[in-house]
């Protein structure tokens, strides 16, 4: 007898699952839970595109993607007043998805994100690099090159300068900034779990995280696990700020290349050469200025790109001194005898009057 082909089994409880059946709570769990078993048929999360036959196959009755995914996007009162609903909406509006929660926002994979003991974990390792020495391997910048499950943390700038700020350092010096946004983290098992989920590709073993990825501290609290290479990326979880900004306060302090930066001192920038005032508006000098951008080209002067406000009066002037305006090549021309450069000149040191 031939053997029967193996069929994924699915529990009783997951087979009556239609989506209009009254008296089921048609919260965020709802659909995820369709989804779930859809998946456990399949092997794959639903996607929109997925039909009712699909589903009746998974034992899920009158569902097909689109109509969930209209379900997500236009929520019932029910759906709406779910708070893990409108968290996952929130987010996927903060994401770029235009039209908030999908299919694909359902999927585990875009849902998992690392959780508040191991953000504190990533965040407890934060440090800032060395100089290299002369024998080590190093980066143009002169900072060692990242351990293999090394990450450099970028940090909103507001938070680095509050932290600065309550170290004792002047946050508007331009060498302290930058020094604060040299932090890494050591990248813990829950990060790489997370990285491996989501989706995002792993490099193989013994080569660095660090050159495909960076982790993204913003000052909304949001973690975002970036591309290094790519744009783009994913979102990781949300953080304290105060408490980023403290634990980053004492890390500065700590800091000796920070603490010489502070002994020698803010560099002083060359003042900033003062800028000549525009002559007035309707003034002979605001003439005499746009005069003078006129170019002379042989037995002509070419207009300059930009639009001149005088050049009804400059037209005149240089038709009673014989000019011929040409519009097509934007120019005056001049008879032979007549040198235009010498013309123009001779109009400024009589203040073209």
């Amino acid at each position: 007898m031939k053997p029967k082909a193996h069929r994924t089994q699915v529990s009783s409880s997951q087979l009556e699952l239609p989506l209009g059946r009254p008296g089921v709570a048609h919260d965020l769990a709802y659909y995820i839970g369709i989804c779930k078993v859809f998946a456990a048929y399949h092997k794959r999360w639903p996607t929109a595109d997925a039909s009712r036959e699909e589903f009746r196959a998974a034992r899920v009755r009158d569902v097909d993607g689109q109509r969930i995914e209209r379900a997500l996007r236009f929520p019932a009162p029910e759906l709406e007043a779910d708070p893990e609903y409108r968290g996952l909406r929130e987010r996927c509006l903060l994401d770029g998805m235009r039209d908030g929660v999908s299919l694909e926002a359902l999927d585990p994979r875009y849902r998992t994100v690392l959780s508040d003991s191991g953000i504190a974990g990533l965040f407890a390792s934060i440090a800032l690099p060395v100089k290299a020495g002369a024998d080590a391997v190093r980066y143009a910048t002169g900072l060692p090159v990242h351990s293999i499950d090394e990450l450099t943390l970028r940090i909103g700038q507001g938070i680095a300068m509050h932290a600065l700020g309550a170290a004792g350092f002047d946050p508007h010096d331009p060498r302290v900034l930058a020094r604060s946004f040299s932090a890494r983290v050591q990248a813990n098992d829950e990060l790489k779990s997370v990285i491996d989920r989501i989706g995002i590709h792993r490099p193989l073993l013994g080569v660095h995280l660090a050159d495909h990825y960076l982790l993204d501290a913003g000052e909304d609290g949001r973690l975002t696990v970036r591309y290094q290479l790519l744009a783009g990326g994913r979102y990781a979880g949300r953080f304290d700020v105060g408490q980023l900004s403290a634990k980053l306060a004492s890390v500065y302090a700590a800091d000796p290349e920070l603490a010489q930066l502070r002994a020698t001192g803010a560099a002083q920038m060359p003042a900033t050469p003062a800028m000549p005032a525009a002559p007035a508006p309707g003034s002979i000098e605001e003439l005499r200025e746009q005069l003078a951008m006129l170019e002379p080209e042989g037995q002509s002067l070419k207009l300059p790109i930009q639009a001149l406000s005088r050049f009804a009066d400059i037209r005149r002037l240089l038709g009673k001194a014989g000019g011929d305006y040409r519009a097509s090549g934007q120019r005056f021309d001049f008879e032979e005898g007549i040198d235009p450069a010498a013309l123009v000149g001779r109009l400024l040191k009589d203040g073209a009057a």
